[in-house]
C-alpha cells in the first residue's frame, strides 16, 4: 500500500476509533469496510483483528472501573471452539461472496439492531444466555469480521448505563479479536506483510479512542447514531455491489 492508502486507513481509523468510544460500537465495522477497499477480505479481517485489539484494549483499560464481568464469564466460554469453525467457514467460501455476505450483515447490523437482545438478561439477571452471545460472536469473527452491531444490543441491554456497556463491551471486544487473532495466527497469516498499515491504524486507533473517551459524557449521541448508520450504509451497498458487479 502506498502513503495516500495509509494515510486514508489511519484518518479512518482515528474517526472510528472515536466513534466507538463514545457509542461504544460500530467503528470497527466501519473500518473494515474501508481496508476492504484495499485488500482481500481474508486479509483485511486478520489485520483488522489486531488493529482493534489495540483500539479496544485501550478503552477497556481506561474505563475498567466500569466493566460488569459478569457479564463475560459465560461469554467467554465457546468463543475459541466456534472461532476455529468461523474460520472453516471463512477460508471455504469465495472472496466475491464474502464481500456481499459482510455488505448485507452490515445493513442487517444498522438497520436491525435488535437482532440479538433477545439474548440479554435484565440488569443484574442471569447471564447464562451469554453463552450463546459468545459462540455466536466466535463465528462471526473470521467470517464477516466485525460483527459487533450484532452484539451490541445484548450488552446494550444487560448493562447498568451507558459508560458500563461501553467498558464491559470493549472488554468483549478484546476477548473476541484476540481470538481472531489467535486462530488466524494459527493459519499461517503473514503478519509480517502488513506491518506498515498496522502501525499507521495502530496509531489511529490510539488516538482516536482518547479523543472519543473524552467526549464520552457529553456526545451527542443521536447525531453519532444516524452518522455511523449513514456511513455503514453507503461502504455496505458498495460491498454488496462490487461482490455482485
Amino acid at each position: 500500500m502506498g502513503v495516500v492508502e495509509l494515510s486514508v486507513v489511519a484518518v479512518a481509523a482515528l474517526l472510528t476509533s472515536a466513534l466507538t468510544a463514545v457509542s461504544g460500537s460500530g467503528g470497527g465495522l466501519i473500518l473494515l469496510i474501508v481496508l476492504l477497499q484495499f485488500v482481500d477480505p481474508m486479509v483485511a479481517i486478520p489485520i483488522h483483528g489486531v488493529i482493534q485489539l489495540l483500539s479496544n484494549s485501550t478503552r477497556a483499560i481506561t474505563l475498567r472501573s466500569r466493566v460488569e464481568l459478569r457479564l463475560l464469564r459465560w461469554y467467554v466460554v465457546p468463543l475459541l471452539p466456534a472461532a476455529f469453525l468461523g474460520l472453516l467457514i471463512a477460508d471455504s467460501v469465495p472472496r466475491p461472496a464474502m464481500e456481499v455476505v459482510i455488505g448485507l450483515f452490515a445493513l442487517v447490523a444498522v438497520w436491525w439492531p435488535a437482532a440479538t437482545a433477545w439474548l440479554a438478561p435484565r440488569p443484574g439477571g442471569h447471564t447464562g444466555r451469554f453463552a450463546i452471545v459468545g459462540a455466536i460472536a466466535g463465528v462471526t469473527n473470521p467470517t464477516i469480521g466485525a460483527p459487533g452491531p450484532l452484539l451490541a444490543p445484548a450488552f446494550r441491554s444487560a448493562t447498568t448505563d451507558h459508560v458500563g456497556f461501553v467498558a464491559t463491551f470493549a472488554t468483549a471486544q478484546v476477548l473476541n479479536h484476540s481470538t481472531k487473532v489467535l486462530v488466524f495466527a494459527i493459519a499461517g497469516v503473514a503478519w509480517s506483510d502488513y506491518v506498515a498499515l498496522i502501525v499507521a491504524a495502530g496509531a489511529g486507533v490510539v488516538v482516536g479512542t482518547r479523543v472519543g473517551t473524552a467526549y464520552l459524557r457529553r456526545a451527542d449521541e443521536k447525531l453519532l447514531h444516524w452518522l455511523f448508520v449513514a456511513a455503514v450504509s453507503a461502504g455496505a451497498v458498495r460491498l454488496v455491489l462490487g461482490g455482485l458487479l
